[in-house]
């Protein structure tokens, strides 16, 4: 049974040409495809999803800005997993499994491709995603320390709220992971959320400036991110000064009138 018969919830529906001519297809009066866009858009808005990032898909990444054939191949072969990823989703889901990819350089489309595939699981799979850094995290955690005075008055959030709301998201995209001054504090953070993460099998995808086994924190965390994801090798070269130059370069021939 469908809730419109007319399009039978797809939000488009079928009209007959005039005068015998061609049938087309329009968007049905029931409303189904506006409330498929306002979904979306809730969805696009949680995932907080950088303004640079925000349109970007895995079909438009672009591998011939890297410099040489070896790098090439790496971006290329990046980028043939993620666009697999997406596509098998259904297949991968309840495995857990999600996708860390790495390279020793800054800025080298890491972060861009990972982005990427959260914003096609969003708008093919309606699925939620949250996009953050580690260190955003980080100073997430510390700021619900200072709302123990409106928790005691019975309003305000916790840390361990905000640990749950992170380990529930269905896709979490953890940016950077690598950056942040490890001590027992921040181990203990990561540990419950990668460990909470890991038990119910949520999706995470890693961005990170080290393989996981050259990351400095603790062990158990390392473990369990080799348990979560499959580690991609990026190209060792940063693209983002590519684009920089070339952006800084056309500005000044326009600036000088060229």
């Amino acid at each position: 049974m469908y809730r419109c018969q007319k399009c039978r919830d797809t939000g488009w529906e079928e009209v007959d040409g005039e005068n015998g001519g061609y049938s087309f297809m329009r968007e049905c009066s029931c409303g189904l495809l506006d409330r498929h866009k306002l979904k979306m858009q809730r969805k696009l808005k949680f995932a907080a999803i950088p303004k640079e990032f925000e349109d970007l898909t895995v079909d438009s990444f672009k591998i011939d800005c890297y410099s040489t054939p070896y790098y090439r191949e790496l971006a290329q072969m990046a980028k043939m997993i993620a666009k697999q990823y997406v596509e098998r989703f259904q297949e991968i889901k309840d495995t857990g499994k999600g996708l860390y990819f790495y390279s020793s350089v800054k800025g080298s489309g890491k972060t861009r491709l990972a982005v990427s595939v959260a914003n096609d699981l969003i708008r093919k799979e309606m699925i939620q995603v949250k996009f953050a850094t580690t260190l955003q995290i980080l100073d997430q955690i510390k700021a619900t320390y200072g709302e123990k005075k409106k928790i005691e008055e019975g309003s305000g959030g916790s840390e361990l709220n905000l640990i749950q709301d992170i380990i529930s998201v269905p896709v979490l995209v953890l940016d950077d992971i690598g950056v942040e001054n490890v001590s027992s504090w921040v181990n203990e953070r990561f540990y419950n959320i990668l460990n909470g993460r890991m038990i119910e099998k949520r999706i995470t995808f890693f961005t990170s400036n080290c393989s996981i086994e050259d990351l400095r924190l603790d062990e158990r965390i390392v473990n369990r991110i080799l348990k979560m994801a499959l580690p991609i090798e990026f190209p060792a070269e940063s693209i983002r000064t590519l684009y920089a130059e070339k952006e800084n370069s056309d500005l000044l021939d326009r600036l000088i009138g060229k």
